[in-house]
């Protein structure tokens, strides 16, 4: 559910999940008989006569970040739809039919439309025969659609085309056994003479291939920028809604921005030059919005992971009294913090924040007019310049954890205070080591991995660190209550064992991360005298 008030206050916007699996059919090819759908039994066929419009950005912002947005007349759910990307399927919002997109609608793809305008890019007409596919009960499972098309697409290059499609669609996804049923219905399908779509949607077959929407492999920073707001925009949508997935997945890309830009910053200032781009300015708008993200963020992994951990114990050692006020506290802190997240995404600034970074990808990597190997290696050469800023980075951090390790008599706080910082510098490494693709003479593999088990290892005592936090605030409530607060007690002492449990490896997953480093200076050494052999060779 959207947790703030211009989604709740309308009760005209209806959201359903949409699993649905598609196929190609030619003309001649019957639908697959009754029998062949068995154990359901097909009711129909009904005939509709659907026509739709479809809206997006001039540069199709929408349809490249998986978006669907259509004024559909004709059938038993005329209106507005929105499609938007889902963990599993996709969410359909529908609206009631009007002259205009709904403010709803427009919120909800703010971050993705920015200020622009939206103008039709396709329209698609569509002859559909609808056999509702029934269980014993006589309860609606699946929904086979038998569609005939025809589209006209308004983008440049676009054309008119007609084809012949079957959908098979859940009713409902929550039945244990849909997705079963669904799969014997696609097999139906396949064995009747279809084939399996290969196109996500009719609009994306409507307008064919996308413009390429930037020039990729000009320039490394441009492709990690590009990359990290590609994948802010594509969690957009569902961090508005403030699901798990889409308001984590969204942070990540907040701080892969935020290293990008920091690791290159040198390289970037040259880029910026004579622009009103700020770096210090974005970096401290990402950070920003980090924040509010990973509020809600942590409130999400708290609220499971304690969930998780007091169902593992008996009722008279964590009781239904302490379970409940978990819930209850962390479902309200949660309501809290997901409407900070929607309004902070639904405001100018965090607008004016995306619109920034698109400049930035834009002026990013400076010219591009060298090509060939030579501009590959220079590529190359850079990520690496940002794998070795990044890596003196967490060997300061190491070093000096190390030693207040062994020479002061600290606190598992302190402790985890200290590794903590040392796991922020493995995070920013590890993601200059992912920007790398891996060569023959290049040993990349091992820093990689070497840096996600640290940054597991120590993710997961952070974790743990703000689990203990919370419970800490709630059972002062509940003491105040005058709630027992036991339970508390021993959830609190189970993550503080974790903690140190999880510690006890850190030097260990630390040296590692240096290990690998060295290993691939060594590859790089090692190549730099090849190509020095190879020039002489040729001479």
């Amino acid at each position: 559910m959207f947790t703030v008030n211009w989604y709740n206050r309308s009760m005209t916007i209806n959201e359903t999940v949409e699993v649905e699996s598609k196929f190609e059919v030619d003309d001649d090819i019957a639908v697959p008989s009754a029998d062949a759908f068995a154990p359901l039994v097909a009711d129909g066929p009904e005939e509709y006569e659907l026509s739709a419009v479809y809206f997006d950005t001039d540069d199709l912002s929408l349809t490249r970040h998986k978006v669907t947005l259509r004024r559909r007349t004709g059938g038993d759910d005329e209106g507005w739809h929105l499609k938007l990307p889902a963990h599993a399927g996709r969410i359909e919002l529908q609206a009631p039919l009007g002259d205009v997109v709904p403010d709803e609608f427009l919120s909800a793809v703010a971050g993705l439309v920015r200020r622009r305008p939206l103008a039709p890019v396709a329209r698609i007409d569509n002859l559909r025969h609808v056999h509702t596919l029934r269980d014993d009960a006589g309860t609606a499972v699946i929904e086979f659609c038998d569609d005939h098309v025809s589209t006209e697409a308004f983008v440049d290059g676009g054309s008119a085309a007609t084809w012949r499609e079957w959908e098979a669609e859940i009713v409902d996804p929550a039945r244990p056994d849909a997705h079963a049923h669904l799969a014997a219905v696609a097999a139906a399908c396949t064995d009747a003479g279809a084939a399996t779509s290969s196109s996500s949607s009719k609009l994306a077959r409507a307008i064919g291939p996308l413009p390429d929407a930037g020039d990729e492999g000009a320039s490394p920073v441009r492709d990690a920028l590009t990359r990290d707001l590609g994948k802010l925009l594509d969690h957009d949508p569902a961090a508005r809604r403030t699901t798990i997935v889409g308001v984590h997945q969204m942070r990540v890309a907040v701080r892969g921005l935020r290293s990008t830009i920091s690791t290159y910053a040198a390289e970037l200032e040259a880029h910026t030059a004579g622009t009103d781009l700020d770096l210090p300015g974005l970096l401290d708008e990402l950070k920003v919005l980090a924040a509010v993200l990973g509020k809600l963020r942590d409130i999400q992994v708290v609220d499971e992971r304690l969930g998780e951990l007091a169902a593992g114990y008996p009722e008279d050692v964590v009781s239904p009294q302490t379970r409940h006020r978990l819930r209850a506290e962390l479902d309200v802190e949660a309501r809290r913090a997901g409407e900070r997240v929607t309004s902070a995404l639904l405001s100018d600034r965090y607008l004016d924040l995306v619109d920034r970074l698109h400049d930035l990808v834009g002026v990013a990597g400076g010219s591009t007019a060298k090509s060939g190997k030579k501009k590959r290696r220079e590529a190359e050469e850079l990520m690496l310049s940002g794998v070795d800023r990044q890596f003196k980075k967490f060997t300061k951090a190491r070093t000096r954890t190390e030693r207040d390790l062994a020479e002061l008599d600290l606190t598992l706080a302190e402790w985890e205070e200290l590794t903590h910082v040392v796991r922020k510098r493995a995070k920013a490494l590890r993601r200059n080591v992912n920007a790398l693709s891996g060569t023959d003479e290049l040993t990349v593999a091992p820093l990689r991995d070497a840096c996600q088990r640290l940054h597991t290892v120590l993710g997961d005592v952070q974790d743990s660190v703000t689990a203990r936090q919370w419970i800490r605030r709630i059972a002062r409530r509940a003491e105040t209550a005058r709630e027992s607060t036991f339970g508390f007690g021993v959830l609190f002492e189970h993550e503080r064992g974790f903690s140190e449990r999880a510690l006890d490896g850190f030097e260990s997953d630390a040296a590692a991360v240096t290990a690998a480093y060295r290993e691939l200076s060594e590859s790089r050494r090692a190549a730099r005298k090849r190509r020095k052999k190879g020039k002489k060779g040729k001479k």
